[in-house]
This record gives structure tokens, C-alpha cells and sequence, in this order.
């Protein structure tokens, strides 16, 4: 895993025994500042566990809390949150002066409102209705990033849904013919939307030469993917037709670059 440099400085936050009434809006902004950044390549806005960890003041350690979280509820490095070093405060050596190196976790905006939900107390709940305010602030002053981010999402789910009815098509298909239908096969179709999509490359090949870590399609722009839900819609329908892999890959060309054109004028109509 990539350990970066932290912007935050957790040194700065509270206590945990600060009360829930000494906190206002203006106060959390100060002990939990949502940021803009990146996490597995994608913009977004990230928040500092360290500090949310004092903010709602968990009686845990702070390493076994948010390592704990994470197992529990699968949050994935890369996808979720990305893990940076925070210098601290020079303390005494036997030799010398030293400054420890400490671990934060910078985290998505998603993923701080889950863990604060599940914290389940006054500090938790206060702390998440913070975070829904800064992504309705981000709306309101950004209306069109908040529309790509609804159009981000609203991809990400159209392409993730398709995958699961295309295999089911190609194994009906290739039954039908009394073939046995292995996961090389799956993978095949996969790649050649892939390959169609990301200018020649799969999936994994993409993400490694995009330093994306994590699920590849989690890092695509909404119309990488909705050109890749096209294509995979498209090809349920060849495979029903009966055509042949090859067949079906030159047709799939021959219509992405259409899709292409039309989606391209549209945006710049």
C-alpha cells in the first residue's frame, strides 16, 4: 500500500472529552475540515480519521478503532480511504530528538458518515449531520459538480448491473450450441468491451497505468461508463442473436464508434 504525506495536522484537533455542547458548525470545520483530494485517482472530498476518531470520542485506540471499522465493514484502501503519515511532535531518545512517524487514514466522505452513523452516540450523529452539510454546501455553491457526481453514480450503477445478464446470455447461448462455458470466457467478453472502451488496454492494465488501485471501474469518468454499459447492453443482445465472438467484437466497434460520435456532439452542442 502507497503511504503518502498528510495535509492534515492531527496535532491540532481536541481532546475527546470536549462535550457535544461546546460544538458548533464553525467548530467542526476547525476539528474535522473536509478537504478536496484524491483517492484511488478520483477527486473527492476527504476527511482525516484521526480527527474524526477525537471528534466523537471514541474510547478506543485509535489504530485498533478504524482497523477494526475497516474489517468489519469492508471498506477497501485505494476506494474508500488511502493511508498517509503524519510527522508528531519531537519527543525524547536515548541519543537524541526524534520525531515520531504516525499513521492517519484519509477518508471519503461516504465512508466518514458510516463511521460515524455506526458510532452511535451524541458526537457520532452530530459529527455525520456535519458531513451531510458539507455535501449539501458543495451542491448548493457547485451545482455542476454535484450533477457529475449524480452522473458519476448514476453510471457506476447502470455498468455495474450489466455485467451479471451479459454472462448469463453468453452461457445460454453457448449451452444452446452444448458448449461448457469457463470463466476464461467471461473474462474474454470483459475484456473486449474493456479493450473498446480504454483505447486497447483491459481493465487491470488501465488501472496500472493510470496508478488507479481498487476496482477499476470505481476510477472511470460517467462516460467511460456509460459507453461501457452501452457496449455490454449491445453485446446481450448479438450473443442472443447467435453471433460468433468475432462477429460480435466488429459490430461492437463498428456501433461504439457511432455511440462516440453522437455522445461527443451532444456534449459540445
Amino acid at each position: 500500500m502507497t503511504i503518502e504525506k498528510s495535509r492534515f495536522n492531527s496535532e491540532a484537533a481536541p481532546q475527546s472529552n470536549v462535550s457535544l455542547g461546546e460544538y458548533s458548525n464553525n467548530d467542526f470545520a476547525a476539528i474535522v475540515p473536509v478537504i478536496s483530494g484524491q483517492i484511488g485517482g478520483r477527486d473527492t472530498n476527504i476527511a482525516s480519521a484521526k480527527a474524526l476518531h477525537r471528534a466523537m470520542g471514541v474510547g478506543r485506540d485509535f489504530t485498533t478503532w478504524i482497523k477494526g471499522r475497516i474489517s468489519q465493514y469492508g471498506f477497501a484502501a485505494g476506494v474508500d480511504y488511502i493511508t498517509v503519515e503524519n510527522l508528531s511532535s519531537p519527543v525524547s531518545g536515548s541519543a537524541k530528538c526524534r520525531q515520531q512517524i504516525e499513521h492517519d487514514y484519509l477518508l471519503s466522505l461516504d465512508m466518514a458518515k458510516e463511521l460515524s452513523m455506526v458510532e452511535r452516540n451524541e458526537q457520532g450523529r452530530a459529527v455525520r449531520r456535519y458531513f451531510i452539510q458539507c455535501e449539501e454546501a458543495l451542491s448548493r455553491s457547485v451545482p455542476e459538480i454535484a450533477a457529475q457526481y449524480r452522473r458519476q453514480l448514476k453510471a457506476r450503477i447502470g455498468a455495474a448491473s450489466l455485467f451479471k445478464p451479459m454472462c448469463v446470455a453468453l452461457q445460454s447461448a453457448r449451452a444452446e450450441q452444448g458448449k461448457q462455458t469457463q470463466a476464461r470466457h467471461y473474462t474474454n467478453e470483459s475484456n473486449m468491451i474493456a479493450r473498446i472502451v480504454l483505447g486497447g488496454m483491459t481493465a487491470k492494465q488501465w488501472a496500472q497505468a493510470n496508478d488507479i488501485t481498487g476496482e477499476p471501474r470505481d476510477s472511470m469518468n460517467a462516460g467511460q461508463l456509460e459507453h461501457h454499459a452501452y457496449l455490454e447492453s449491445t453485446n446481450i443482445t448479438l450473443i442472443d442473436m447467435g453471433m460468433e465472438y468475432e462477429q460480435r467484437k466488429a459490430e461492437l466497434m463498428r456501433l461504439s464508434q457511432r455511440w462516440l460520435a453522437k455522445h461527443l456532439g451532444a456534449n459540445h452542442a
